[in-house]
């Protein structure tokens, strides 16, 4: 985005708080939707870890504070105009995965048609849109399942079984992007209905990761070499 619309993005922004104040979502002072300090909490930072079945895993934020309150309510409460804050972070994390993987073309793991629905947009999808990243549609949608949210390590991956289908063949080199990962579950269910399909999937790239819960820390991309 230019640096004179943003500008004039902001000012608008600033001068309909002023009318209109709401909470920020990261500190809830009365304001902007995110306020100039937590706006700074948003400023990418990518970092990898290695996931069993996956590979290696860009995220572009650790998915709490600022973080975690700013794409719940991207995701849960429809709260779109995060997506420009949050755009930033995602594509930082996209950026260096193909930095590490040139050639690779961009594939979001599909979200099912009830959530879709549910929240009238694909967050993921929003957030390409925000920052001109070209997603491959490959997939289908994904067919109903329980929320991953709430289950253990092995029930996530019993709860994916058969939910992602190719509705075409995949392009050879494939990075996978989503908005958020835990235990990489859904990453390893898309990665592995790729593979099967003969597709190289050099890792992926998600906006936020969730810290790790051994205590170890994610490496920074100087760490990942």
């Amino acid at each position: 985005m230019p640096t004179s619309t943003a500008s004039f993005i902001a000012g608008v922004a600033d001068a309909l708080a002023y009318v209109f104040p709401v909470p920020c979502v990261g500190c809830g002072v009365e304001g902007r939707t995110l306020c100039a300090s937590c706006r700074r909490e948003l400023v990418p930072h990518p970092v990898v870890q290695h996931l069993p079945g996956v590979g290696r895993v860009w995220a572009g934020l650790t998915y709490d504070g600022v973080a975690r309150a700013s794409i719940l309510a991207l995701k849960e409460q429809g709260r779109t105009g995060l997506a420009t804050a949050l755009s930033g972070p995602f594509a930082a994390a996209v950026a260096a995965a193909l930095h590490d993987t040139p050639g690779a073309q961009v594939v979001a793991v599909p979200s099912s048609r009830a959530a879709r629905r549910r929240r009238g947009f694909d967050p993921v999808r929003v957030l390409a849109g925000r920052t001109g990243i070209r997603l491959s549609k490959v997939f289908e949608p994904a067919r109903p399942h329980a929320v991953q949210k709430g289950l253990g390590v092995a029930e996530r991956g019993l709860n994916l079984d058969g939910v992602f289908v190719l509705a075409r063949p995949a392009p050879r080199r494939v990075l996978l992007v989503d908005d958020v990962v835990t235990t990489g579950a859904t990453l390893a269910a898309a990665v592995e209905v790729l593979r099967a399909g003969g597709t190289e999937v050099v890792g992926a790239a998600v906006l936020a990761a969730t810290p790790r819960r051994d205590g170890r820390s994610t490496g920074s991309l100087s760490d990942s070499s």
